[in-house]
């Protein structure tokens, strides 16, 4: 039968209140055919994830209902190996609730790391894409470095990034910082080399569901790919979140190229992003679009948004465009001229001069 998790906010909610709600699940599952396996309590967030495995959400929804009068907030199908990456540490289960190694509940929240590597070349003609993106050698350091630091490989989601997953910040962090301390050492003088190794990272956290996510962990991994995104060439971009978690010191941050977020630059990084990736199609999606949209002047939003991505608001819309074409060039067959209409750029000239100024070379010299 498959699985599923869900997500339970729960005001005032206490380690020992859930453990009473499980033993009442338990209790009455047979009846829907379903099976409460273990669940993740989070008493600072006030939340609550089961795992359940059962015929159906609505086979789920009812257990809960019959069991505590209560309907998860949502529920999401999950697939094996990436909940195994995600959650099994091999943790203690106490009357179903999953307990970290000091006897605390495990509060189902993990930190994810995305890992962009690009390589510039100087080579004219054709070159493999998989090169360009995924070069080798730093892409094996970077598994070595998340292997030894506990991490979790996503391998199922590394079609255009490397993803870890963590259970702790400090292991998210230090192993972005080993990976950066490393690339500089190797990557730093790159003159009898072919290659021109770029590489930035971003780190987020989050919870296994959310109420408006279809997908175990999807907003989380958004917000690492975003932050990784706009981070500048060879720095970590942090979330507000684990800001607040972090175990360096002012001097260490500085010294690390470490960029932290506070509360009021994620809310409005989350706005910018989801206003241009719903319209980066658009090819009349301008500045002036955005500006009215987010309820900033143009000189507002260029203040915030250079300052929060490195780029003015024109570059980073531009920027969101060539991303995506970066990723349509390898997964479709279209040409050129498509691609770039695609992702709302209807000069293919334009388009060409754009995407060899960031990535180093033309469009048409990938080899698909």
């Amino acid at each position: 039968m498959p699985l599923y998790m869900d997500c339970h906010h729960l005001p005032g909610i206490r380690l020992e209140d859930a453990k009473v709600a499980h033993i009442r699940d338990v209790a009455v599952q047979a009846k829907y055919g379903v099976k409460y396996h273990q669940f993740w309590v989070n008493e600072e967030k006030e939340m609550a994830f089961c795992l359940v495995e059962g015929p159906s959400k609505e086979a789920c929804q009812a257990t809960h209902m019959e069991a505590n009068f209560m309907t998860a907030c949502n529920i999401v199908e999950v697939d094996g190996g990436l909940y195994s990456a995600f959650m099994a540490y091999g943790q203690a289960i106490d009357h179903g609730v999953v307990m970290e190694k000091d006897d605390l509940p495990d509060s189902g929240f993990r930190f994810i790391l995305t890992l962009d590597i690009i390589a510039l070349t100087q080579v004219t003609n054709s070159v493999d894409f998989e090169q360009l993106k995924f070069p080798e050698a730093p892409r094996n350091i970077a598994h070595e470095y998340i292997s030894k630091h506990q991490g979790r490989l996503l391998k199922q989601l590394q079609k255009e990034s490397i993803i870890a997953t963590f259970m702790t910040p400090e292991g998210a962090l230090r192993c972005a910082l080993a990976i950066k301390d490393d690339y500089d050492r190797r990557y730093a003088d790159s003159a009898e080399s072919p290659w021109n190794i770029r590489y930035k990272m971003g780190i987020s956290v989050g919870q296994p569901v959310t109420e408006h996510e279809d997908r175990l962990f999807e907003k989380a991994i958004r917000d690492s790919s975003r932050l990784c995104k706009v981070a500048a060439n060879g720095h970590i971009k942090v979330s507000s979140e684990i800001g607040k978690l972090s175990f360096l010191c002012e001097d260490e941050i500085i010294a690390h190229k470490l960029s932290v977020l506070d509360i009021t630059e994620q809310q409005f990084f989350n706005q910018l992003f989801d206003l241009v990736e719903a319209r980066f199609a658009d090819d009349d999606f301008t500045v002036d679009n955005l500006s009215r949209e987010i309820g900033l002047s143009r000189s507002q939003l260029y203040r915030k948004t250079l300052s929060l991505t490195g780029n003015s608001p024109v570059e980073f819309i531009r920027d969101i465009k060539l991303q995506k074409a970066f990723y349509l060039i390898r997964q479709t067959p279209k040409n050129i001229s498509e691609i770039a209409l695609e992702v709302g750029i209807n000069n293919p000239s334009y388009f060409s001069k754009c995407f060899q100024k960031k990535y180093g070379i033309a469009p048409s010299q990938l080899a698909v």
